[in-house]
């Protein structure tokens, strides 16, 4: 087993526009009164963030019985987290019945989460390409044809409990605001996300769906 690598309290950029697309809105259509929400929300979210990430090289005898990769040679999977501090927040803007900081605060997790995957990737791609190979872009379970079931042995791989995370026997990640992905390498790396795939897939609120870009 290749060591797994691990990094916490590392700086990211949580955008704005971000946001907005997990609220619904293109860039340059947030409605004045909810900029104005947003901009409260971003003075006090970045406290609420503890993001975190661990990840691992793996070769193809240890993923052989995915449906998905079995045919990849190499692969980095990894796993991200902002941790729990903002989703018991919204829960208590819930309890209160003040829905609409709730919703924003969840959106602006959101777009921290993605934040935090590009963070992450980054790291991937400065150890991948220090070693001479490169890396495809990155795919997530769920995604793409890759069933989400197979978050399991992603998760496995890289301790995920280690992190503070758990994942249900339905594969879906506590903190909700963590996500796992792998990106192919080696010389000429596979690219599992099909260029056109946004034009065919149904998945609605796909955090690589933006504005006609896969």
């Amino acid at each position: 087993m290749t060591k797994i690598f691990k990094a916490e309290g590392f700086e990211i950029t949580v955008a704005r526009d971000e946001i907005a697309r997990c609220l619904g809105y293109g860039r340059n259509e947030i409605p004045q009164r909810v900029l104005t929400a947003i901009e409260e929300i971003e003075r006090i979210a970045p406290e609420l963030l503890e993001p975190a990430c661990a990840y691992r090289t793996m070769t193809n005898d240890e993923y052989f019985h995915s449906h998905f990769v079995c045919h990849i040679s190499a692969i980095v999977v990894c796993l991200v987290t902002i941790g729990p501090k903002l989703e018991e927040v919204v829960e208590g803007y819930k309890h209160t019945g003040d829905l609409s900081r709730a919703l924003i605060l969840d959106s602006y997790g959101s777009a921290a989460a993605e934040a935090a995957a590009e963070a992450a990737d980054a790291m991937i791609r400065k150890t991948v390409e220090g070693s001479g190979l490169k890396c495809s872009r990155r795919f997530s379970p769920g995604y793409g044809g890759w069933n989400v079931a197979e978050q399991q042995w992603v998760f496995a791989a890289v301790e995920g409990s280690k992190l503070g995370v758990r994942l249900t026997e339905g594969s879906m990640l506590v903190p909700r605001k963590s996500l796992t992905f792998a990106v192919t390498i080696g010389d000429q790396p596979v690219d599992m996300r099909d260029a056109d795939i946004c034009e065919y897939c149904g998945m609605v609120n796909c955090r690589f769906k933006h504005e006609g870009k896969s």
